[in-house]
Order: C-alpha cells, then structure tokens, then sequence
C-alpha cells in the first residue's frame, strides 16, 4: 500500500522516477512544522510539482471523464502513478492527490481509493490557500470538484476541499466532533482571515449534512452556499454537463448567504396581515384609543373606582358592533349574578331591575352566545390553566377578547431564586405570545401598589402597578380608570377618567385623558365631550 511510482509523460512505467525509488514523494510526506501542524510551500521548493509529475495516460483520462485539463492538473500539484489497492487487491494506475502530512490515491479508469500510511486529515490545497490569504474561498467535498473550480476560472489558490466523505447526520456540536479537527486547525493558521467562505459540497443528503456542519464550524456570519442545478450533484458534474461559464457564473455569482433565523432584509419580510382595529363604542373619542387583535392590554386603578365595570362596557359595545366572541375570568366578580347584571343592563340599555321578561331572556340569549366564563375548580387558578382554557375558548368557541381580572388572584408559580419582576415578564412574554399565535387581544386588570405620601389619591401609573416595572414596559397598551372623589360629602360622585396612558402602535391611539361620568339611572358610562382630553 505504501508503494507508488510516479510517471513523466512519457516514461514507461517501472520502479524509479529520474532515478528515485518508488515511494512517496518529498511533496507527499509529512510536512514541516507549522501552525496547527500545517506546512505552507514557497515557490520553488521542492515539494512543488511540475509537469513531469503527470502522465500523458493519466491527463488524457482525467480530461475525458473529468473535463480537466492538464494545465490545471499541474497547478494543483496532481501526480500519476501506480499503487496498490487493497479493495481491488492489486497494483493500478492512479491520480494522486498531495496533503501536507501524506497523498490519497484514486485508481483509474476503475474506481478505488487508497491512502498513504500516517495519512492525517486536512484540506487539501490549504498550503497554497493559506500562503495567499485570499478574501474568498471556495471549498468542495472532492478533490476533482475543487479541480473542477480551477478549470472553470477560480484562482487555484482559492479553492479548498475537504479530505473525506460527509457524516449520516449532523453533529450535536461540530466543534467538539472527532474527525473535524482539520478544520479547527486551518482557522487557527490562517483560514479564520478569510471573509466569504462559499461552500460548493454535492448536492445529496450526506453533502447537505456535512454543509450544515461546516455553517456551523465557519459560522454562519460569513458561510455562503451553491444550489446546484437539477440533475447537478457537484461541481465536477456541472462542468461537465454546463461547461466552465456556467460552473463559474453559479459559484461566483450565484452564491446564497446561509440562513440565519431572525435577521432578514425588507424584501424578505413577508406582509403582516392588516391589523384588525376595534371602535370602544365611545363615537366621540375618535381615534384617540383603539384596541386591535394580538395585543395585550393592562388596565390598572385604585379598588373601587370602576375599572371592571368601564372596560365591561367597553368590551361589552365590540363583543356586539363586531360580533366579536369574548372569554371572561372575572375571579372577583361572580359571573352569576353580578357580572351577567352588568351585561344584561348594558344588553336592555336599563337597570335590571326594570327589565321586563322578554328583556332578560333576549339579553341572556345573547351573553350565551358571545360570553364564556372561566371557573377554577378550586378557586386557584394558574397562568398554565388559564392559558390551557383560553386555547379552548379561541378553537372551540371563537373568541377573539380575552380578560383576566384580576391578575392578583392567579397563582404565582415563581421559580427557585427567580424575583418578581423577571417572574412578571416571564408570564408577560407568554402571554404576549399567546395573544399573537391564536390572533386575538389579551387584557389583564391588575391592582397598583399602595400610594403614601403625597401622591396617595392620585391617579396611579402604569409603573405603579403591584410587582414590576414589566407591566408598563411589555405590554402594548395601558390604561388607568381614577375617580377624582368618591363622595362629596354624603353625594355620591360619579365622574371618572381613563387615562390611555401606553399605546405601542399608532394605530391604537395615543397617550390622553378621557372624561367620563356614570349614568345611575341606565347603569352605563357616557362620554363627557367637554372634558379635558389631554393629561
């Protein structure tokens, strides 16, 4: 297996080269030490192959079956001899192909490969490669391909191929992979330089494996690939079939950045759907607030100033303008009878009490056609559950408006040594998440910590709500119910302000202050035109 015998273009075949006993040339034994055990030739040295070092037989094959010639042959130091091939059990001609520690052989016309002994894997043609520090590279996954580049018109100091064959499967971690040491090692003497790698492997299944891997080994910042034509495996068969325009045209031209999830140019991004904007049934408001699918929504204000019942009437008027279903967990509100009362009074435009039969039937039929409730057996709801039971509500039932009110009477399921505010914007996220992947609008009630000083009976923030900061930043709008007074004296008071305080998109308005004055008599909110509308 060790023996070879290299032939000039016309000797006749035997056991010597210009007196030189047949074994492995200088230029295909262990090199000389280097970075990462690479040793880069110089011009003139021996180790650099000429004509002589390529038989007439041997390149008139190779440009038959290959399309290569011998010009090119020569440039990448290719030899011809014979050797012996344990798979075939006999001496054939052969084209050898020079690595800085030891050669491959591949017999000709009949195929059989064999390797020197101490053969150590490395790219072949990294000498001439890392000698030039090219910006670009060219890298196959056969050393005919990489011929193939050369033909075409690429710089023989430009291209590169891989020493073996590709894996069944990606690896877990290609850098900690045994068999990939080689590339580790060319980076470290020089290849990390380059700024384009374009990688040009064979277009099956273990060539796409091993593509994959070597995205990950290069990065994926700088690794570019070729799509062969239909029918193409390779760059050898390309030239072939295409022709040396073609094969360059594709590989210099014709390259494709590697995928990166998550990083894209405007013509890449595909179109949002149109976002689907809601009225809150206030006609004089305007385009001041608007509510949209895939939001999600915090309404915050002191216990007792009304939030529940406002955005029940806010949502109350989109549930019937838009024929929009809604799922309501109101833990603080009984659904029976309190907060269908609020429903059937802004159902009948009247006080329960006064409703005639007819009214309440009519009203119920309609809470039962747009309204689900959500009830926790045991009155010890989850965010898991609750998000289990919005899924249901949106495939089963339609529904596009989701409310929890309030969020102080989930469950908290903090991690080990996990702070409220990270646990907040962790559910946050996945709320968020929910509301965008099942397209409707998630709105949280959450109650604003306690005030002292001299901001106690103010209107509170969005920042002010209990346990993190989270809730104004991630949220996409917030809002603020506050009623100035309670009482004036024994009078009962009711004039309240919604603060529109966050809106993340134009589109749904924009920060203002909005009057609003409680009809005792109809049970509803009416708008106060007058009011002031900024804060």
């Amino acid at each position: 297996m060790e023996t070879i015998a290299l032939h000039a273009p016309n000797a006749r075949t035997g056991g010597t080269i210009n007196g030189i006993a047949a074994s492995p040339s200088p230029s295909m034994g262990p090199g000389s030490s280097g970075i990462a055990g690479i040793a880069v030739s110089t011009a003139g040295s021996s180790s650099r192959a000429g004509s002589s070092q390529i038989s007439d037989a041997a390149a008139a094959w190779v440009l038959r079956e290959r399309k290569i010639s011998r010009s090119t042959l020569e440039r990448l130091n290719v030899g011809s001899g014979t050797g012996f091939f344990p798979d075939a059990g006999e001496k054939l001609p052969a084209i050898f192909f020079r690595y800085p520690d030891g050669w491959k052989a591949r017999a000709f016309p009949e195929k059989h490969f064999v390797a020197g002994k101490g053969f150590k894997l490395s790219f072949w043609n990294i000498e001439a490669v890392i000698a030039a520090n090219p910006q670009t590279v060219f890298i196959t996954e056969g050393e005919f391909d990489a011929l193939a580049l050369v033909e075409a018109g690429i710089p023989a100091d430009r291209v590169l191929s891989v020493p073996n064959g590709a894996k069944d499967k990606p690896a877990e971690d290609p850098a900690e992979q045994r068999g990939y040491d080689f590339v580790r090692e060319a980076l470290a003497a020089g290849l990390n330089r380059v700024k384009k790698i374009i990688w040009c492997g064979d277009g099956d299944g273990p060539g796409l494996v091993l593509r994959q891997d070597m995205a990950r080994l290069f990065g994926a910042a700088r690794f570019y690939f070729v799509e062969w034509p239909e029918g193409v495996k390779d760059a050898n068969a390309m030239l072939i079939s295409d022709g040396a325009e073609a094969l360059r045209d594709l590989v210099e031209a014709g390259n494709m950045p590697w995928p990166v999830a998550g990083l894209y140019r405007m013509w890449e991004l595909p179109e949002p759907p149109p976002m689907v904007l809601w009225s809150p049934g206030f006609p004089d408001w305007g385009n001041k607030v608007r509510l949209a699918q895939r939001n999600i929504s915090v309404v915050t204000g002191h216990p007792g100033h009304g939030k529940t019942a406002l955005w029940t009437q806010i949502w109350f008027n989109i549930v019937r303008s838009y024929c929009v279903p809604m799922a309501v967990a109101t833990f603080e509100t009984r659904a029976k009878p309190h907060y269908r009362r609020m429903l059937r009074t802004l159902f009948c435009g009247g006080l329960e009490k006064n409703l005639t039969d007819h009214e309440i039937s009519e009203a119920d039929k309609f809470i039962n056609d747009r309204y689900v409730f959500f009830v926790h057996p045991d009155q010890r709801p989850t965010l898991q559950w609750f998000l289990d039971c919005a899924e249901v509500a949106v495939v089963r039932h339609g529904v596009r408006v989701i409310q929890l009110d309030p969020w102080n009477r989930m469950e908290a399921q903090r991690e080990a040594r996990e702070s409220e505010t990270d646990y907040i914007g962790r559910c946050l996220r996945e709320i968020h998440s929910f509301a965008h992947d099942m397209n409707c609008h998630v709105q949280i009630l959450a109650h604003p910590a306690k005030m002292e000083g001299t901001r106690r009976g103010q209107a509170p923030g969005l920042e002010d709500i209990s346990g993190s900061k989270n809730w104004e930043n991630m949220v996409d709008q917030g809002f603020v119910v506050h009623r100035p007074e309670i009482f004036d004296g024994s009078s009962r008071k009711t004039e309240a302000a919604l603060y529109h305080r966050k809106a993340r998109f134009e589109e749904l308005g924009f920060p203002c202050k909005l009057m609003m004055n409680f009809d005792l008599d109809r049970g509803s909110y009416v708008s106060i035109p007058e009011g002031p509308t900024y804060p």
